[in-house]
């Protein structure tokens, strides 16, 4: 299969450079081609799980664009059942070369940002967004946004931590949330709100919850705890994520109200099904939760 051409046949080595520079602008292309340099065949469900927080999608089309451009090739290992390798090809291993340079150079000269960690506050109440950026200032960069069209243009790969009001006019704060998600950004999501949770949260892809008013240490600790799980595994942040929607909802509903809800019985299907992956050792697990008084 010969690699789409963007350019015409005599052109010049110059005349490549955009395409060659769209192709390793995808966010996970590089990944991907550094990965499978480090293995002889990788196979997809280890592939995925070499490439923490990638999706299943993501990584599908990150492979079918790799292979049409020759870099990454697909082996059959078996038929029944079907299992398959990725490995890279000639020209895969020379653009490896071309990635391990660019990290190499990006070491070099912008590792000195590399320690900044940052957390857009998006709040339509003003003085609700410049407190909470008060609160946190001390400890890291924080940008401000006063609804969602503005949290939006606020958003890009910098930003660490997104403290997201639910509840702002235009562009909601579940949208700005769903925006996050389709655009694969690799930050952690705490929903602040007013608003008694509702089953229809189990469908919502956020990290914490977040109910107001809060008070300045409680907020500290979110965001400290939302770093502590981005450097996690990302079997652990998913336990973590289902904890929080877990706690929102027994917090706000009766045992009645609860067992009666199917969302909340998928919900905690995963939630168990999930703690039985984790290692009982690991201290960054949380303890089980708790029995709940009856209301």
């Amino acid at each position: 299969m010969n690699h789409p051409r963007t350019c015409s046949p005599d052109a010049g080595p110059g005349e490549y450079l955009g395409e060659s520079a769209a192709l390793l602008s995808k966010k996970w292309h590089p990944h991907v081609v550094r990965t499978l340099a480090a293995g002889d065949g990788i196979g997809f469900s280890d592939l995925e799980d070499r490439l923490d927080g990638i999706s299943a999608k993501v990584l599908t089309d990150a492979l079918v664009e790799l292979q049409t451009y020759q870099v990454v090739e697909r082996t059959e290992v078996s038929r029944r059942p079907l299992r398959v390798a990725y490995s890279l090809t000639e020209r895969g291993h020379a653009l490896a070369e071309v990635i391990d340079a660019l990290a190499e150079w990006g070491e070099t000269y912008l590792a000195a940002d590399a320690d900044e960690q940052v957390v857009l506050v998006a709040e339509d109440n003003r003085r609700l967004a410049q407190m909470h950026a008060i609160w946190l200032e001390d400890d890291y960069t924080v940008r401000t946004a006063h609804d969602g069209d503005e949290a939006l243009r606020a958003l890009d790969d910098d930003v660490d931590i997104v403290v997201l009001d639910r509840r702002m006019p235009g562009t909601s704060g579940d949208e700005v949330l769903n925006w996050i998600r389709a655009q694969h950004y690799d930050c952690r999501v705490a929903l602040l709100t007013s608003v008694e949770p509702s089953f229809d949260v189990v469908d919502l892809d956020f990290d914490a919850y977040i109910s107001k008013p809060i008070h300045e240490a409680d907020l500290r600790a979110v965001v400290a705890d939302l770093f502590e799980r981005h450097e996690a595994g990302r079997v652990v942040r998913q336990y973590r994520a289902l904890e929080s929607k877990l706690h929102a909802l027994e917090a706000e509903h009766s045992r009645v109200a609860l067992e009666a809800s199917d969302a909340y019985g998928r919900l905690r299907e995963r939630f168990e099904s999930l703690s039985d992956r984790l290692d009982e050792t690991d201290p960054r697990r949380p303890a089980p939760l708790g029995a709940r008084e009856d209301r």
